[in-house]
Parts: C-alpha cells; structure tokens; sequence
C-alpha cells in the first residue's frame, strides 16, 4: 500500500488536474478508466505540480524524442531499476523493453540480479557504464571509453541524463512504497 493516497480527478486542484490530464497521455495509460488516480512516480510528483512538469519534460524527452537508442534506453532503464529495487518501475519498463527488441534472457538475468551474457558488445558498454555509475558513483577509463566509442559525446550525456532520472524515479517509488500493478511479479530480494 502506497504512504501517500492516491488523488482522483475529482478531488485535485486545476493545476493537479492539468497536471494529471498531462500525464495521462502517456502509453503507460491506454485503456485505464478516465477517472483513475495517476500511479507511478508521477502520481508523487502532482504533489509539487512544478516540480512534476519539470520531471514530466524530462520524462517525455528521454523516453521520446532521446537519441539514445530504444534497446539501449530501455536496458539501462531495467540497470537502475534492479539496482534499486524498485518493482514498479522495473515491471513497466520490463514490457517495453520487450517490444523495443531486449533479449528475453538478459531481461530475466537483470531482473533476478545475474549479470547478462551479452551477444552485443554495445549493450555490454552500456550495461558495465551503468553498473559502475550506481555502485561506484563514477567510472573508470576504461569503461568510459567503451561508451564514449558506442555513443559518442552527446548520447553520454544523455545517458548519465536518464540514469539520474531513473534514479529519482526509483527513489520517489521506494520511499512512497509504490506496489506494482495487479498481475505484475515484484523483484526479488537481492
């Protein structure tokens, strides 16, 4: 059960209605009944309408209109949120990242904490660049240069972009205890 209660459209302020009809353009929520409370992270941050149209700007760019290639946004996207155990996120990004071509098998290892056997090195970069990021909140030579050599200078950025935004959204979901959808399988325990 989440910490905060959900807010229904009918009992928002305009500017968390404006806010939530924003929000529910999303993919995320086809076919989900127009009078339903936001969930996710985003239903957090209609909390602080400001801070939730920055955090939606953001959200929409690197998810949209991101140079970072969909495989690659998506695998790093499942890094993080394995990393920080946040089942929600992890559970709705598992599924995109099926359609956008993630191999099964490095889904399922991320998702129950193995490191994936990678047949394409660029994924590999990424995944490694990720990895260290999180764990040791920087990156060797080494493994910059992979990256930098799969990327280049603009989609590094835009990479450690999407981390860092995963990672509030990871956070905002871990500390408001946000479940996962019916259906959804939660991460396990590392």
């Amino acid at each position: 059960m989440p910490r905060l209660k959900r807010i229904y459209p009918k009992d928002m302020s305009p500017e968390q209605l404006d806010f939530y009809n924003t929000v529910r353009n999303r993919p995320t929520y086809s076919g989900v009944p127009a009078e339903s409370p936001l969930v996710g992270p985003s239903s957090y941050y209609q909390r602080s309408v400001p801070y939730g149209l920055h955090k939606n700007a953001i959200s929409n760019y690197l998810r949209q209109d991101s140079l970072l290639p969909p495989q690659l946004r998506e695998l790093t996207i499942l890094t993080i949120c394995r990393m920080w155990n946040a089942s929600y996120a992890f559970c709705e990004h598992e599924r995109i990242a099926t359609r956008e071509g993630v191999n099964k098998d490095v889904i399922a290892a991320i998702r129950n904490g193995k490191t994936p056997e990678f047949d394409n090195q660029d994924q590999a970069a990424i995944y490694g660049f990720v990895r260290k990021v999180i764990e040791e909140k920087g990156v060797d030579d080494e493994t910059y240069q992979a990256t930098y050599d799969v990327l280049g200078e603009a989609l590094v950025v835009e990479l450690i972009g999407l981390c860092g935004h995963y990672v509030t959204a990871a956070i905002t979901l871990n500390v408001f205890e946000e479940p996962v959808r019916d259906g959804d399988v939660p991460l396990p325990r590392e």
